[in-house]
């Protein structure tokens, strides 16, 4: 039987289940890769064992790496919202073969993750800026003064 190509296997993917395009599976083989180079699984071409945690938090270091503050919405993309979408991209993979069986982990281990915003949003914003515009409701703006209050609407010309 002819060994099939990594570029093959992600376009069958790609047509058979269209939720993530195919940079998305050869970001999750580059970060996966790199992250055996640089480790204590040095010299192995496959990852052997890893939990759904650390593979996620490979990822994510990959990410931040590759693509800074502008990661979430790369992700984004390319079809992926949460850990859980990573995680599906580790699992497809795996089924094909392309990554070892040890490394995938499981699909409840996904969705125990992190949150996108924490995670690549929030190490380059300002302390606060995230915890304050979340409170902040729909249709609220904020005064000169730094209180809250309601937008209001202007009265159309007569």
């Amino acid at each position: 039987m002819r060994k099939r190509n990594f570029a093959s296997i992600v376009e069958e993917i790609c047509e058979r289940d269209g939720r993530y395009v195919d940079e998305a599976y050869y970001f999750v083989r580059e970060a996966l890769h790199s992250t055996e180079k640089g480790g204590k699984r040095k010299g192995k071409r496959r990852m052997t064992a890893a939990s759904g945690m650390e593979l996620l938090e490979a990822l994510r270091a990959h990410a931040l790496r590759e693509f800074g503050p502008m990661s979430k919405l790369v992700l984004r993309e390319w079809g992926i919202r949460n850990c859980s979408d990573l995680g599906d991209v580790i699992l497809t993979l795996a089924s094909y073969g392309v990554l070892g069986q040890a490394s995938a982990g499981t699909r409840k281990d996904f969705k125990k993750g992190f949150s996108f915003t924490s995670a690549f949003v929030k190490p380059f914003c300002p302390a606060g800026a995230i915890r304050s515009a979340g409170k902040r409701k729909a249709g609220q703006t904020e005064t000169k003064a730094g209180k809250t209050g309601r937008a209001k609407k202007k009265a159309p010309a007569a």
